[in-house]
């Protein structure tokens, strides 16, 4: 009578001991997901956070470029307004901000295929856009210069309905702008591509235009390319904001400004954000 119960017993304990062992490791496996979703919470909201400072220190680099571009008088420092890079060392990170002066590059509405073409082919060349595109491609922008209504505020907009590749438009917007507002480049703004393409410049004459730039020097004679010339800064500016963290956050913020004219006190042009985007800070 004894052996039968003294089994019973033992198996019953058996079971109590596998329930319990199995208790444990469901209760184990729960703490262990439980942590783990903590875990890639905790550094979802980090992040998050991180990128939140990135975006206002970059906010703080835009506010330092008006500043700088604000300033008009000759004894006032100003960086250049050709796109170079400013980089400042803050508290949160580091902050590179460019000035890129609107005059500086061709406008697609008021400057004829004559030199908007020969600028296309030059950023054709890295993009693998032929001269053969580059020219209907100006063609149909002059076209529809002549329909305002019609005109896409976006650049990139504008070259794309023109038939320029996604890609290549972006590149192209380094070049091009619809708020220059004369078919005539400012020399001492514009890029090499841009200078490159103007008729009657060479190799040697806009070799000459950016060691003058660099040692800011006057401009040279410009002969027969002065038709397309004019030494007219502004008054619409694009600047980049881009801010990295000390632990690696980025962001970039891209804001198109408008001189509004001379504050009444401090003597500084004051300016109005007509547009701006955020951007991958890669």
């Amino acid at each position: 009578m004894f052996g039968p119960v003294r089994h019973l017993r033992r198996t019953q304990r058996g079971f109590v001991l596998i329930t319990v062992l199995w208790t444990g490791l469901a209760l184990l496996l729960g703490v262990s997901a439980f942590m783990s979703s903590a875990r890639q919470e905790a550094l979802e909201v980090r992040s998050e956070i991180a990128m939140l400072r990135a975006t206002e220190l970059a906010r703080a680099g835009l506010n330092v470029a008006l500043a700088d571009l604000g300033r008009v008088s000759d004894g006032q420092v100003t960086s250049a307004r050709d796109g170079s890079p400013v980089i400042l060392n803050m508290a949160e990170g580091q902050v590179t901000y460019r000035i890129q002066d609107e005059a500086g590059k061709v406008d697609i509405y008021l400057t004829p295929p004559a030199v908007l073409g020969p600028v296309l082919q030059s950023i054709g060349a890295r993009a693998g856009v032929d001269a053969f595109d580059a020219v209907n491609v100006a063609q149909a922008l002059e076209a529809a210069s002549l329909k305002s209504s019609a005109r896409p505020r976006s650049v990139g907009d504008a070259l794309i309905e023109a038939g320029l590749p996604r890609q290549t438009a972006q590149i192209a917007d380094q070049y091009l702008t619809a708020f220059n507002f004369s078919g005539r480049v400012n020399p001492p703004t514009a890029s090499e591509t841009v200078l490159s393409a103007i008729p009657g410049l060479g190799p040697g004459d806009v070799a000459e235009i950016m060691s003058r730039r660099a040692a800011n020097e006057q401009m040279p004679r410009l002969g027969t390319a002065a038709a397309w010339l004019a030494e007219r800064a502004g008054p619409v500016y694009t600047i980049t904001a881009e801010a990295q963290l000390a632990e690696g956050a980025r962001a970039r913020l891209v804001a198109m400004v408008a001189s509004r004219g001379l504050a009444f006190r401090g003597g500084l042009m004051r300016y109005e954000v007509l547009s701006h985007r955020w951007e991958d800070g890669a």
